[in-house]
């Protein structure tokens, strides 16, 4: 196996999104120059619903905070929904669009894996750091408010 050449990629914050009663931080990061995939965001800020509602099923408390993460990469766009559970853990779901049919959102072809990369681990680092900070040392007052205006700013 050959390794690429590890080269930063543009990784933007887009917007914090309310879904019925969840908030969702939503990302975009592309080995591009700019983010271009806006029909794959918006289909994918479109699933929201059924994916939060799938979350729901968790036997594990919910906070009801998630982050979207849409990424740019060479194979086609990957799409992550990953939302806090339990005091402390995240889950994650991982889906893919193809450049060439942005209407259509599948499961990772590596399901039931949940495969991460480094970009992506940028933005879970950022994620962890601020839940840390804003929630997890404020066990008795929470500030969510502050984690959720948290943001990675490139």
């Amino acid at each position: 196996m050959e390794f690429e050449a590890y080269r930063p990629r543009k990784i933007s914050f887009l917007q914090l999104s309310e879904v019925d009663d969840w908030k969702v931080k939503i990302y975009a990061i592309t080995n591009k120059k700019e983010f271009t995939s806006y029909t794959i965001l918006q289909k994918a800020i479109t699933k929201l619903p059924l994916w939060l509602k799938k979350a729901e099923k968790s036997k594990i408390p919910l906070h009801r905070m998630a982050f979207l993460i849409v990424h740019e990469a060479r194979e086609g766009v990957w799409i992550l929904i990953n939302w806090w559970t339990g005091g402390e853990m995240i889950e994650t779901k991982v889906y893919f669009a193809r450049y060439n049919a942005p209407n259509l959102i599948r499961k990772s072809p590596h399901s039931p894996h949940s495969l991460l990369c480094v970009w992506e681990l940028e933005v879970f680092l950022h994620e962890r750091k601020t839940w840390i900070k804003e929630v997890l040392q404020n066990p008795g007052q929470p500030r969510f408010n502050n984690y959720l205006h948290d943001v990675i700013q490139h």
